[in-house]
Parts: C-alpha cells; structure tokens; sequence
C-alpha cells in the first residue's frame, strides 16, 4: 500500500469515541513561575541588555556599541540587573529551605 493513495481514515483503537467533539483542554501550568515573573517586570532594553550581555556574551563595550547607550547607562543597568536577579535568588532559597526544629 502506498502513503499518498491510501486514504485518510480512523487512527487509532476503535473503542475511542467517533464524535467530533473533544473535550481535552490544555491545562495550565499550576506553579509559580518565577523566572516568567522576573523577566515580565523588566522593561524591553534591560532584557535585550541581559540577552546581549549574558547570553551572546558582548562586553559592555559592545553592547554599548549596538544599542547606541552610553555606557555608564550600560554599565548601571548591568549591575543594577545582576543586583535583582541575586536578591531574587536569595530570597527564593530562604522560602525553599525546610525549617528544622528539635522539637
């Protein structure tokens, strides 16, 4: 039997319904995403910042180069980016720990 003649049908086993209707919803994700969350509060240039700076690993020389900042502008919003993403770090280690009592 050849794929491109054969004709479409059924796939599947026959005990499955034959209706149309589907009644299977994607569910959404019930955690908290924290990086989603982080990333949503930032402005469009610090993200392309950290984009540059972290990910295509450009020095603040170049990225002050390619999005025509000035680089103490560059400089600041790098420091000011790694300060927030390690308090968020810390603070999410602090809520993770399990609290230990000799009780």
């Amino acid at each position: 039997m050849i794929a491109d003649t054969s004709p479409l049908g059924h796939i599947g086993p026959s005990s499955l319904p034959q209706n149309k209707t589907n009644n299977l919803r994607l569910q959404t994700d019930q955690f908290n995403d924290k990086l989603g969350f982080f990333f949503s509060n930032l402005s469009w240039t610090d993200r392309q910042i950290l984009a540059l700076h972290f990910a295509e690993r450009l020095s603040p020389w170049e990225i002050h180069v390619v999005m025509s900042m000035s680089m103490s502008d560059v400089l600041c919003r790098i420091h000011r980016l790694q300060k927030i993403a390690r308090d968020s770090i810390q603070s999410s280690r602090r809520s993770s720990n399990p609290r230990l009592s000799l009780k």
